[in-house]
């Protein structure tokens, strides 16, 4: 067996453990424009309200990886991504040197390029990850086993652009493809809280929120309704 496979299956089984002890985590992914304003969305209460603090692209090209270091400074026990979008390795190899939890990388991205980034995050044992996001293309079962022979076993579904509208059959079905295939799914896509209903049941690891909980008159009791909708729904 290959280290990447071993690591693989540590990483699925933690992953389950997670979805069965609870309902889909909630993320809050911050393009805020300056680490200010980012600041000043968390600290109304919605730091509390969310499981998962993504520092999001658009932060991270206004701020520089010094976002990733505040956050993690201020939040040294949550979960912390880092939303680089990587399509080369020694993006995601400086990235890691700043402790977040998960790092993302294109799926469109070469084969060494999450394979590197995949070896380094093991390498610091940290438990840090790799996350793929889709990105413009539904990977199909062989990809997808690559990425795990890497030790990657978590897919992020970005909902293809060209889809109008609340989410849909279709998106479910894809969603539901790739959690047969053994990964933990995280979603993303514009998801507001009249989404939810259609995702319900579905074995997924996270729903990432953005302008919906960002530009609500009050984020913290948005994410709230939604964490708690949330729990209803997957219980």
């Amino acid at each position: 067996m290959s280290l990447g496979w071993f690591c693989y299956i540590v990483q699925s089984i933690y992953m389950v453990d997670v979805m069965n002890d609870s309902s889909p985590l909630l993320q809050i992914a911050l393009d805020n424009l300056s680490i200010e304003d980012a600041l000043h969305v968390l600290g109304g209460g919605l730091d509390e309200s969310v499981d998962i603090i993504e520092v999001g692209t658009l932060l991270l090209l206004s701020e520089g990886l010094r976002a990733v270091d505040i956050l993690r400074t201020i939040y040294p026990h949550k979960l912390l991504v880092a939303d680089f979008k990587c399509i080369a390795p020694h993006f995601g190899i400086e990235i890691l040197k700043h402790n977040p939890d998960f790092v993302t990388v294109l799926s469109g991205a070469e084969l060494p390029v999450p394979k590197l980034i995949s070896e380094e995050a093991l390498n610091r044992g940290k438990g840090q990850q790799v996350q793929i996001e889709l990105y413009n293309q539904f990977p199909n079962p062989q990809e997808v086993h690559a990425w795990q022979r890497m030790g990657i076993s978590h897919i992020i579904y970005s909902r293809p652009r060209s889809r109008k509208g609340n989410w849909n059959i279709e998106d479910t079905q894809e969603i539901n493809q790739l959690c047969e295939l053994g990964v933990s799914v995280t979603v993303t896509g514009g998801v507001t809280f009249e989404d939810l209903d259609i995702l319900q049941g579905l074995p997924i690891f996270a729903i990432i929120c953005g302008r919906s909980v960002r530009n609500a008159p009050d984020p913290a009791a948005e994410a709230h309704r939604i964490k708690t909708k949330i729990g209803s729904l997957w219980h």
